[in-house]
């Protein structure tokens, strides 16, 4: 969490960004410091002169140490200080009379927000993060997450596989300490407090409720309510589980890395109506109290009491966001929601064949260990140079690779497969007759992501009409609290693939969760299939696909709506049809 002092910062970046905005008398020794600090920085992103840049990080070193007040020292004095000239001592007058640097502004305004951001994460230096700006094209935290998932890092100056990883690492530690967080994050801290809440009051009943409980794609804030007849003395500590404040029968706490977590507490007696207050979105349970007036929904001990209670069946919480569900849950219109094990393939994977982590053997045998049926293979195509995209040569050689696996791990199957760059005119990487020798495509964008709306539709709806493609690979390219989505028109998007049967893709990276939860009821109203992918660059990630179920149930997709949860033999017969 940000820190509400400017002079509590320990890093550059976009937090000395954040504490030029904030006005104050007279700037202090550190805040002045590290606007020399962020200078030097910036200018380094940016291939300016040495010298200037050695000298203005020497600044930052001995202003930060000086013992008086730099705001109430006169030019005289300043120029005393070791290493502050003229020019120096001209910037610290700036910050003093005014907070702001000129020259500082300047190269703010020329460098994206996300790219001074990445100076915050911890032991990510200029000289890298000029790398992955400008050789890669990278501008936020989030894309930058995204390609260490990928290994698009590994092939660059200065970064090796245990850089990568490390850096990982970082991203995610520094994307968890921000305000909202992507389920995954979420699920994991309320583990821990759902543990360790458990650990402290025996005999509690402990659940999350809220964002997390309902799966939500990002969380606000992390819910816990604790049904316990007792004290809450004791659940606290100074380290792992702070307490902020109390007010009543709720606790304000923070975890060790700083994640805000809210407590609800009752009687254990009312934990069922507690438990389905706090979970329900505002306009779910606005209309479940005016759909039964009259009846009173305190102090039931278990969630299904209440339900029985208004003559309903159980709405499972990841439907608990629309009104609407009421009305089909009353009419007995509920959906059979898709359920993890319903998946019988995994249909978008990478292997070492472009910029996945493990072979093509590693992620065959590994979707066959957990008890699945088949597995298409997606590797990145030729465009996609930075992912080391398969020429056409090797692809032919990669097909004759899966063909000997084939006649070895049958009666798994394997299935080729390739990611195909939807390029800038709306084509499809590869000539016609190599796309014809897959057994499916899944068409997406990967570069080129800030097109009008007009020409943005224009070249997927291209895509969506080449009669190789069979899906529409993370249709909207979003990474969630990092990067919008390219606008389209939805309505020409869905109707296309509707009418050229093209099955969109629920990109289960929690990252992407790619088409979006919302969309999904108007893609089956037209009879769409939904195909949930995990995009796994290594084992671990094929779990991924647990995240993509959670927003598919939250769409309200049936087995019946889902592509891979066809069995080996319908599935096959899939790609026969088009």
């Amino acid at each position: 969490m940000f820190a509400t002092n400017c002079s509590d910062y320990h890093s550059i970046g976009m937090l000395a960004f954040l504490c030029s905005y904030i006005h104050t008398p007279a700037m202090t020794n550190k805040q002045i410091a590290n606007a020399f600090d962020e200078l030097a920085n910036l200018m380094e992103l940016h291939g300016e002169d040495e010298f200037r840049i050695r000298s203005y990080r020497n600044a930052y070193l001995t202003l930060r140490k000086v013992d008086r007040p730099l705001a109430e020292l006169d030019d005289t004095e300043l120029k005393a200080i070791k290493g502050v000239g003229d020019a120096i001592a001209k910037k610290i007058r700036e910050l003093v009379g005014t907070g702001k640097m000129p020259t500082l502004e300047k190269y703010r305004e020329k460098t994206p927000p996300g790219v001074v951001e990445m100076l915050d994460v911890n032991g990510f230096g200029p000289k890298k993060v000029a790398v992955v700006w400008h050789d890669m094209g990278i501008e936020t935290i989030g894309e930058l997450w995204y390609a260490c998932n990928e290994n698009r890092l590994v092939e660059y100056k200065g970064f090796g596989l245990k850089t990568q990883e490390d850096l990982k690492q970082k991203l995610e530690y520094y994307l968890r300490s921000r305000d909202k967080l992507h389920l995954d994050a979420a699920e994991e801290e309320a583990d821990f407090a759902c543990a360790w809440l458990t650990g402290k009051l025996r005999g509690a009943f402990v659940a999350p409720v809220g964002d997390v409980r309902r799966r939500c794609p990002v969380v606000d804030t992390i819910e816990i309510l604790v049904g316990f007849n007792g004290p809450m003395d004791g659940i606290f500590d100074e380290q792992h589980f702070r307490l902020e404040r109390e007010d009543d029968n709720l606790f304000v706490a923070h975890l060790e890395n700083g994640t805000p977590i809210t407590v609800h507490r009752c009687i254990q007696e009312e934990f069922g109506s507690k438990l389905f207050r706090f979970t329900g979105s505002t306009d779910f349970l606005d209309h479940f109290v005016q759909t039964n007036p009259g009846l009173n929904f305190k102090g039931l001990r278990t969630e299904h009491e209440v339900f029985e209670k208004a003559g309903l069946p159980f709405i499972v919480p990841e439907l608990r966001e629309h009104p609407s569900v009421i009305d089909l849950a009353r009419k007995s219109q509920l959906p059979a929601l898709v359920e993890e094990h319903d998946l019988r393939g995994v249909l978008h994977v990478h292997t070492t064949w472009s910029d996945g982590l493990h072979t093509l053997r590693d992620m065959a045998e590994y979707v066959r260990s957990l008890g699945y049926d088949y597995i298409g293979i997606t590797d990145h195509s030729q465009s996609a140079f930075y992912a080391n995209g398969l020429k056409p040569d090797r692809v032919l050689q990669q097909m004759a690779e899966i063909d000997a696996l084939n006649a070895e791990l049958a009666p798994f199957r394997i299935f080729k497969g390739i990611e195909s760059d939807i390029l800038n005119d709306g084509e499809l990487d590869y000539e016609p007759e190599l796309l014809a020798r897959f057994d499916f495509v899944i068409a997406s964008v990967h570069s080129n992501l800030k097109m009008s709306r007009e020409k943005a539709t224009e070249r997927v709806l291209r895509a969506i009409e080449n009669p190789h493609t069979r899906i529409l690979g993370h249709p909207t390219g979003r990474l969630l609290l990092s990067r919008e989505g390219y606008p389209l028109d939805w309505e020409a998007i869905l109707d296309a693939c509707a009418r050229h049967q093209v099955v969109i893709e629920l990109n289960a990276n929690p990252y992407r969760l790619d088409i979006d939860w919302t969309l999904i009821p108007e893609a089956t109203r037209r009879g769409i299939p939904i195909s949930i992918n995990p995009d796994a660059h290594s084992k671990d990630g094929v779990h991924d696909t647990r995240y993509g179920v959670f927003a598919a149930r939250k769409g309200g997709l049936t087995a019946a709506q889902c592509l891979n949860a066809k069995s080996l033999e319908d599935f096959s017969g899939w790609l026969l049809k088009k």
